[in-house]
């Protein structure tokens, strides 16, 4: 049995070319290769030049990158360092030129916290007063109110 993301490039080679990237390796790359820039911006994609063949484009593209609001201008100075940093990646002087947009923020992978466990007695009681529910979403976010809520405070950590 394989698995697929031996076949990820292949399977999405299309959608990728559509937006000008040649595999979704930069998209996917975007944080390790750009680091603290990436936390403020997206690459959207790379234009290329008009009738730009196989053999064109390999040089010669415009890099679209959807900025963070209020980053745009801060990411328009930083326009040499990620040429260069792209470029690095790609191996080649693929793109020769930035064009930062105005965007949303770059979606950021949430780390959830466990939620947290209340006494048996406490859990009990709140189950009591939940049976008369029957929306299971309200049931549900009302249990992780009440775990959030029903904690005893903990003393602040000395600095």
């Amino acid at each position: 049995m394989q698995t697929l993301d031996k076949h990820f490039r292949e399977l999405t080679r299309a959608a990728f070319a559509r937006h000008g990237f040649a595999y979704g390796d930069l998209l996917a790359q975007w944080p390790a290769i750009m680091g603290d820039v990436a936390a403020m911006s997206t690459p959207e994609k790379i234009k290329w030049p008009k009738g730009a063949g196989e053999t064109a484009r390999k040089i010669g593209g415009t890099l679209l990158i959807s900025a963070a609001p209020g980053r745009a201008l801060e990411l328009q100075y930083q326009a040499p360092f990620i040429l260069e940093r792209v470029n690095a990646y790609l191996g080649h002087g693929a793109v020769t030129a930035v064009k930062i947009v105005q965007g949303t923020a770059p979606a950021k992978a949430r780390v959830r916290a466990k939620p947290p466990v209340l006494a048996e007695g406490i859990a009990a009681a709140l189950e009591t007063r939940l049976a008369t529910i029957t929306d299971d979403g309200l049931k549900s976010a009302l249990r992780r109110l009440a775990a959030g809520v029903l904690q005893p405070k903990r003393s602040p950590q000395p600095e």
